[in-house]
């Protein structure tokens, strides 16, 4: 309401997205296009685009789901907006022209599909919080998984290891058996030579 008591004049804005400019058509209540043009996809840019046509808290926005979509709906969202992120097969499929593309007119299809409420697949916009929680949850995942495989790879190493261990264990026993059936003809030599501190049978041998 204005201050007046009259009924505060109620615009749809749809705005086609895109990393460094975007496209806007502006219509109200009636369906006329009051505003188009460009801005660019920055905080300042949305800013002056709220200002400049004097867009009322609350006024809706209509975006096509895409790679920066959330990044501008969150900003739109802080200059006290409305923003709804179209799916966007659902905005391709009630496109009125989809072999006439061009940014203007993505603008407007959004603008008009917004104005009459045609869209019903409306993309969850997550909060930065949420969206740094999701962030260090992939990142812990990332290090999980790093930190799985080293071990992984460790225990594979560890098994092969281990088999060598065995085989060659198995070698110096039977060596060993060997040897001490040899020793039997060296005894009275081999027992003088450790009686010298620091020798034993294999160095006496």
């Amino acid at each position: 309401m204005k201050k007046d008591g009259s009924p505060m004049q109620q615009y749809y804005l749809g705005l086609d997205v895109h990393s460094r400019q975007s496209t806007f058509v502006m219509e109200d209540g009636a369906g006329r296009v009051t505003a188009q043009g460009e801005v660019p996809t920055t905080p300042a840019g949305l800013a002056h685009l709220r200002a400049a046509h004097r867009l009322p808290p609350g006024t809706r926005v209509a975006l096509e789901a895409g790679t920066v979509a959330f990044f501008v709906a969150r900003q739109l969202a802080a200059l006290g907006l409305a923003p709804q992120v179209v799916d966007a097969h659902e905005v391709r499929l009630k496109a009125h022209r989809p072999t006439q593309k061009s940014d203007r007119r993505d603008a407007f299809e959004l603008c008009e599909g917004l104005r009459r409420g045609s869209y019903r697949a409306i993309v969850h916009v997550p909060s930065a919080a949420v969206l740094r929680l999701r962030e260090t949850l992939s990142r812990r995942r990332h290090f999980v998984r790093l930190q799985s495989a080293q071990m992984s790879t460790v225990k594979a190493y560890v098994e092969q290891h281990r088999a060598l261990w065995r085989c060659a264990r198995e070698q110096i026993a039977t060596l060993e058996a060997a040897l001490a059936h040899q020793r039997v003809a060296f005894a009275e030599p081999l027992r003088r030579l450790q009686t010298i501190p620091g020798v034993g049978p294999i160095v006496a041998t």
